[in-house]
């Protein structure tokens, strides 16, 4: 009898090789389940990003005389659904500089990552009310 041979992996080899395999499995579906988790935060927050950019599309196919009260006919929240996600739209609007009207459009929405109040989203853009588009002179910085 030759007892010098190997014929095979002993049980301590076969427990220690599980082991390692089920630590490094565990590492590993973390981080999927982490990067799934991501992909859903951003893919809202990047549908939240297109419904501010249509909205101010929207906006800036209103002739500029109309535009305090187009603006004034969506001073309430309206909702957007995007892929099964509630979207709420708010304008709000204020005059900067004379003829000048600063226009910001906010989108909340909740999600799972979002703190209790909700995620947001805010952009904003200045629209001019005058009847002729504002001169600015580059000599003087005005």
């Amino acid at each position: 009898m030759d007892r010098g041979r190997d014929d095979g992996f002993t049980l301590v080899e076969v427990l220690t090789s599980l082991a390692v395999i089920g630590i490094v499995l565990s590492a590993v579906t973390t981080f999927f389940v982490r990067s799934m988790i991501t992909i859903d935060v951003q893919g809202a927050r990047q549908a939240a990003i297109q419904v501010a950019a249509d909205s101010m599309e929207q906006l800036r196919q209103v002739p500029a005389a109309n535009v305090t009260a187009w603006l004034g006919t969506r001073s309430a929240p309206s909702t957007v659904t995007v892929d099964s996600l509630d979207y709420t739209r708010l304008w709000t609007s204020g005059v900067t500089v004379s003829d000048l009207l600063n226009v910001t459009v906010r989108i909340t929405w909740q999600g799972n990552s979002c703190p209790d109040g909700g995620c947001t989203y805010a952009t904003s853009t200045q629209i001019s009310t005058a009847p002729r588009e504002p001169v600015f002179n580059s000599a003087t910085g005005s």
